[in-house]
């Protein structure tokens, strides 16, 4: 009967504290997982909104993710740089050398270029353009013109549309589109960001209609009639720059003569995606 009794307060005293000790191992293992789960998803969310974080993966050393990184990474979730591009592509003909150093922090960056719609070779029409430029992902239009008035310089104008054109109606958004001018010849050029978010970047995607930059920031709208007019107004939807200009062909006037319209594209292998060659989401413009 002893060694009965023995067991048995052997077992009630020690058997509950065993349990115990299981149980409590065992929550505290599943919490430790979840921990690691949860610090996993906070430091992904850390470097989200604090890009100076370092972010460990679990395998090999941790990755800083600093802001450069991310602008190197995704140039075209961050406004337009002033800074211009100092690398040379050496395949670039005249058109691209112009407008290679406005192409810094761009998915264009160091792609080769071709000009793939000039007006004076294709035709100064909204058809024609478009089935020239559709589905060709980013483009830089690059265009030349003068005022209607005696002695007046010619200026070299232009914008850069990240998403590029597909006649599928409405805007095209981004807030890494830009424009740009030189009253110099194209010696030195002055970019203007979007501003207002990316909303209306494009503000047109029509197949009947040319290039809108804006609802009015630079239109060139191919229309008949109108086909070597370009129109600016500067400061809703694209910013007036240094010399707060009200349009980006001066202060004097918001309208010029086309006398040349030239649209670049990058240059994709076979076996690439153009990136943003279709449909994209517009949640911006309304």
């Amino acid at each position: 009967m002893l060694h009965i009794a023995f067991y048995y307060i052997l077992i009630s005293t020690f058997l509950p504290k065993c349990l115990s000790f299981l149980s409590e191992s065992c929550i505290t293992s599943r919490y430790a997982a979840r921990c690691c789960k949860t610090r996993q998803y906070n430091s992904w969310f850390e470097n989200l909104f604090f890009p100076s974080q370092s972010v460990t993966s679990g395998v090999g050393p941790a990755k800083n993710y600093d802001e450069d990184t991310r602008v190197t990474k995704f140039p075209e979730q961050y406004v337009a740089t002033y800074e211009p591009l100092t690398v040379s592509v050496s395949s670039d003909g005249r058109d691209a050398k112009t407008v290679r150093p406005l192409l810094k922090q761009t998915q264009l960056e160091r792609r080769k270029l071709q000009v793939v719609y000039s007006a004076q070779q294709h035709g100064w029409d909204a058809k024609t353009f478009h089935r020239r430029v559709d589905g060709r992902g980013a483009s830089i239009v690059l265009a030349t013109g003068k005022k209607l008035e005696r002695n007046a310089r010619p200026i070299i104008f232009g914008g850069y549309n990240p998403k590029g054109w597909a006649s599928l109606g409405g805007a095209r958004p981004s807030v890494a589109a830009f424009l740009f001018y030189s009253m110099d010849g194209g010696k030195t050029f002055q970019k203007l960001r979007k501003v207002g978010g990316g909303g209306l970047a494009c503000a047109r995607d029509d197949p009947n209609f040319g290039i809108a930059f804006g609802p009015d920031s630079l239109i060139l709208s191919l229309e008949p009639g109108k086909e070597r007019v370009a129109t600016s107004k500067l400061g809703n939807y694209y910013e007036r720059g240094p010399e707060r200009l009200s349009s980006l062909f001066g202060n004097d006037g918001g309208s010029i003569q086309l006398d040349s319209l030239k649209v670049l594209v990058g240059v994709y292998n076979n076996n690439e995606d153009i990136p943003y060659s279709g449909a994209v989401l517009d949640m911006t413009s309304g």
